[in-house]
């Protein structure tokens, strides 16, 4: 059977899951090239914009992402679908820190999002992870937990804002929004006016990136065994710890070491339209 028959009998999501899977085998693992954003480009975590676009699939973060920018703002779109990977993103959600080629000095420049409790994160995760439930569902489930827990996103080398950490209904023109699909599929959408970063980007319009999936925090007085983080006392899933010593249980993914950051490092140069 054909690829092109095959197509045929398929409704249109499943077309576009497919067509987005073939070309996801094809991607370098840092993106190549420089993308001057389309005209309608929105940050509202629904990728209609990027489908086809996608311009790298990392296996060290498991994440699918493409970067782009035109006269005011750097954006990044990532993916992620696969449940180790969206399971750590939602201990210490991703970072995309920005760095000078031509000076090493310079402080990075760094956002992160999404930052969740353990709790919420339970509210988004689980519904994924249980294959049992109806995809359309388990999106509304998710996106709803979302809205709800998303809220904030952390700063750092900022020369202009003071604040550690800014809503995501700001001003400042720094957005971040996550939404969840009918393929348990979460794209996270990032906006970064260029004008915070101008210092950090070279005359050739270059500067370093990286993106990390940041993972979970060891807490003083925690253990880790076979993966999972066990404090003195057993406290139960998704207790907070109360010093050394007193821990909590957290289980870890399978194959995923939830304890340690995984990120990719590349260069981007800004596109001229």
């Amino acid at each position: 059977m054909n690829y092109n028959f095959l197509k045929g009998l398929l409704s249109p999501v499943l077309i576009l899951t497919l067509n987005q899977m073939v070309a996801a085998q094809k991607l370098p693992s840092e993106q190549k090239v420089s993308i001057y954003a389309p005209a309608d480009v929105k940050t509202d975590g629904k990728p209609t914009e990027w489908v086809g676009k996608f311009q790298a699939k990392n296996s060290a973060t498991m994440l699918t992402y493409v970067m782009a920018n035109d006269e005011e703002n750097l954006y990044l779109t990532i993916q992620a679908n696969e449940t180790p990977s969206i399971g750590k993103i939602f201990y210490g959600g991703i970072s995309l820190a920005i760095k000078s080629r031509a000076d090493k000095k310079l402080m990075p420049l760094k956002i992160t999002y999404p930052l969740v409790s353990l709790t919420q994160r339970s509210e988004i995760v689980m519904p994924l992870r249980n294959k049992d439930n109806n995809a359309d569902s388990a999106a509304m489930v998710v996106n709803a937990a979302l809205g709800k827990s998303a809220k904030i996103i952390a700063l750092s080398g900022f020369t202009d804002i003071a604040d550690p950490d800014v809503s995501v209904y700001n001003d400042l023109g720094i957005k971040a929004i996550a939404q969840a699909d009918n393929t348990r599929t979460i794209t996270f959408e990032y906006r970064l006016p260029l004008k915070y970063f101008k210092h950090l980007v070279d005359e050739a319009g270059a500067f370093d990136y990286s993106i990390i999936v940041n993972g979970d925090k060891l807490e003083p007085g925690t253990i880790v065994v076979g993966g999972s983080r066990l404090g003195g006392g057993g406290a139960p899933v998704g207790g907070g710890s109360a010093g050394p010593g007193v821990g909590f249980i957290s289980i870890a993914p399978a194959g995923n070491d939830i304890f340690t950051p995984t990120d990719l490092k590349a260069t981007y140069t800004l596109a001229k339209k």
